[in-house]
């Protein structure tokens, strides 16, 4: 998908099914851009163990939007009793829309504030799930099992590499002109560089990056990337990237 404006400065690749309303921003600020999804979502079945577990927590933990969604078309809310978190306002979004009450989000949008809550620092004793996809970061099960709490993973869903050719989308990449790319996980990004192969690994480390957090410009710079190359949006939500491309957009 290209806007047809001219120019194609910026590459999204946020994941297929969750890049609709930045899309939608973009058009509306007249930014150009080129839409590649490298990923895709798929629902994994939850087991009866898996009920039982969230029917049982002191806590529930959400990681992210599809976390929801797929849970969501798979149990009643009602067998949803715990306190809820959600590690990004978009996600709290989400669980407020499906069960209608309080969530407890960070204002600080990634594992690192979600262990900042006051809420979370007395667990000791206490059952608390964790509703993600497969594989993912530990951070917030090491910080909760530091502070004495039993730590469960459901996962309600997976996420799976698109079949691409990503020499053949390197070369349209290159013809479009496309200078920063925005990459929302560090999946994204090394996905990217295994994609082209090591003869376009250069090109990618030439272009400006829109990243969505501190962890992911250390990931950027060890594969080549300079630091002045990369910007770090305020987190993975929807105006924070807008914002982020905006002032790229500004400086081109």
């Amino acid at each position: 998908m290209i806007a047809d404006n001219g120019q194609i400065p910026f590459l999204i690749t946020r994941p297929a099914g969750k890049a609709d309303n930045l899309l939608a921003a973009l058009d509306e600020a007249g930014v150009g851009y080129l839409y590649q999804p490298l990923i895709t979502t798929a629902q994994v079945t939850i087991t009866p163990y898996d009920v039982q577990q969230l029917q049982q927590a002191d806590a529930i933990v959400f990681v992210s939007v599809s976390a929801v969604s797929c849970l969501q078309q798979q149990i009643e809310g009602n067998q949803l009793n715990a306190p809820l978190f959600a590690v990004g306002q978009t996600t709290a979004l989400a669980l407020k829309r499906w069960l209608g009450r309080e969530v407890n989000v960070p204002d600080d949008q990634r594992s690192e504030g979600l262990l900042q809550l006051a809420q979370l620092q007395q667990v000791a004793g206490k059952q608390v799930v964790v509703v993600r996809g497969n594989a993912g970061r530990e951070l917030i099960k090491q910080g909760l099992v530091a502070r004495g709490a039993s730590v469960r993973y459901v996962q309600s869903y997976k996420r799976v590499p698109l079949p691409l050719d990503g020499i053949q989308l390197c070369q349209q990449w290159q013809l479009a002109g496309i200078r920063c790319i925005v990459a929302t996980s560090n999946e994204i990004l090394q996905l990217l560089f295994s994609l082209v192969g090591a003869d376009h690994q250069h090109w990618l480390t030439q272009r400006d990056w829109i990243l969505v957090s501190p962890r992911m410009r250390d990931s950027a710079i060890a594969l080549g990337i300079a630091a002045q190359r990369i910007v770090v949006a305020e987190n993975a939500n929807d105006g924070a990237l807008l914002a982020a491309v905006r002032q790229l957009q500004r400086e081109y």
